[in-house]
């Protein structure tokens, strides 16, 4: 039986930025706990542009590792200033969420470990909060995945997605 398209979805940019900009007031006021010194400093913007490139690098790297360990053929693109990962097919709905959730899990545990090492405390923790707030988006599509048939195929528009069953 032919696979039929039963629903699309856009990312809702208005929210994810209103999400992304609630994590990082609360990855403020744990910093405060946490005693990093976040004060403006010259250094500071250099920490802040070497975490945000090795976040950007990494997080597409761990979606494309994903895809690839679950037998999908990963595409890198870039479009300014999005630097993103997609498919020319479509992808099983359990695959898509592990792709879409891996840069999180994977790289959130990672830099919280790099963090409790406690070289470069201020490195990491910018690192931790950069991944994290950029994956807000992958968050929201994988919770709007869980809704959709388990048998169902995901074709990701660059946009959005499309959600495909029989």
């Amino acid at each position: 039986m032919p696979l039929h398209k039963i629903c699309d979805y856009t990312l809702p940019r208005s929210q994810v930025y209103v999400a992304a900009i609630f994590l990082g007031i609360v990855a403020g006021v744990a910093n405060s706990f946490l005693t990093i010194d976040l004060s403006l400093k010259p250094i500071l913007g250099v920490w802040i542009l070497a975490s945000l490139l090795l976040v950007i690098i990494l997080h597409e790297a761990v979606h494309g590792a994903a895809a690839a360990l679950l037998g999908h053929k990963p595409l890198f693109g870039l479009k300014p200033p999005l630097v993103y990962m997609t498919f020319a097919d479509k992808i099983p709905r359990n695959h898509f969420i592990l792709i879409t959730l891996a840069p999180f899990v994977l790289l959130d545990i990672l830099f919280i470990l790099m963090f409790a090492r406690g070289v470069h405390k201020l490195f990491w923790d910018l690192c931790l909060i950069s991944n994290t707030i950029g994956a807000v988006g992958d968050i929201w599509i994988a919770i709007t995945l869980l809704h959709m048939p388990r048998g169902s195929f995901i074709l990701d528009t660059k946009s959005g997605i499309e959600v495909w069953a029989d």
